[in-house]
């Protein structure tokens, strides 16, 4: 039976994160790629993400077929609120816990991107931190809403039985926000727009919750079912230059693009998330993060 990548559920203890995306260079050699990604592999502390965008994994497996896996679009959303699509081929990402500092991390991506130097193009390159007890630097809780215990793998893993069982289907998105902008709204203002209150993330009810806040704009449905994710962004940057690197799980990647198409007002209901007059989303991939299982078969 295939296991998951223990990195995707294991970082609630970290405090540090760096998050890498690449593109492949032209005509590259799988059989050299494969060479490559196996001596980066599982690091011997700390934890590594490994994902990979659609045509690489075709490249890698072709004899395995993910349904749905498909490259990011662009949405060209209300009131000038557009998502760009910047697809990508590899997807890094590196956390460890606070005793281990950053030093790891800065170690293991001189270690990834010395392996990678011939085969593939640095595209994106973050270092995140958890900001308190996991709070956006809005100052909000992120990641509230996430299925919880046994859930959280239910939600976020292909089953049992189907073709890349215990595989996910992976989100990215660079967001930069207009923290200036933010902070000149009451803190009921604010509690409006992401539909939770800042103290203690308890989610708004009945005529308090505005249709426009980012909770009712992401409290999506698939088939008729909740299209539950499992969140693991952290933020980043600089005074000048911030917001949040957002890393979301499912076992369908169609939960995730029906999230942005109501974020962005194109769901049919012409409303958008009011988040979006204060974040600007600047990237956009989609990726599949097999199982550890069927990435120790694909290196052996």
């Amino acid at each position: 039976m295939a296991v998951a990548q223990t990195g995707i559920f294991n970082s609630d203890i970290s405090t540090h994160h760096y998050y890498l995306e690449f593109s492949l260079n032209a005509d590259v050699d799988i059989s050299v790629l494969k060479r490559q990604l196996a001596i980066i592999a599982e690091p011997e502390q700390g934890h590594l993400v490994m994902a990979f965008g659609p045509s690489c994994w075709q490249h890698l497996q072709p004899q395995m077929n993910i349904e749905g896996l498909s490259n990011s679009k662009v949405i060209n959303g209300l009131a000038g609120h557009n998502c760009p699509a910047t697809q990508q081929d590899l997807f890094f990402w590196l956390h460890c816990p606070t005793e281990m500092g950053h030093s790891y991390n800065l170690d293991h991506v001189f270690k990834i991107t010395a392996a990678l130097d011939e085969v593939a193009s640095l595209t994106l390159e973050i270092q995140g931190v958890k900001y308190y007890d996991s709070r956006d630097l809005t100052g909000f809780v992120d990641g509230s809403a996430n299925p919880k215990d046994e859930h959280k793998y239910l939600e976020s893993l292909i089953p049992d039985g189907q073709e890349g069982e215990k595989g996910s289907y992976l989100l990215t998105q660079k967001w930069v926000h207009n923290l200036k902008n933010f902070n000149h709204l009451s803190q009921q203002q604010q509690e409006q727009v992401i539909g939770r209150t800042k103290a203690d993330s308890i989610e708004l009810q009945g005529d308090a919750m505005p249709k426009n806040s980012h909770v009712s704009r992401t409290d999506a449905k698939l088939g008729g079912k909740a299209a539950k994710v499992y969140r693991r962004s952290t933020p980043f940057g600089t005074s000048q230059h911030n917001g949040l690197y957002f890393v979301s799980f499912s076992k369908q990647q169609a939960r995730h693009q029906i999230q942005l198409d109501r974020m962005f007002g194109v769901a049919g209901d012409g409303i958008y998330d009011r988040l979006l007059d204060f974040s600007q989303a600047k990237s956009s991939s989609y990726w599949f993060a097999p199982s550890q299982t069927s990435l120790d078969d694909m290196f052996a």
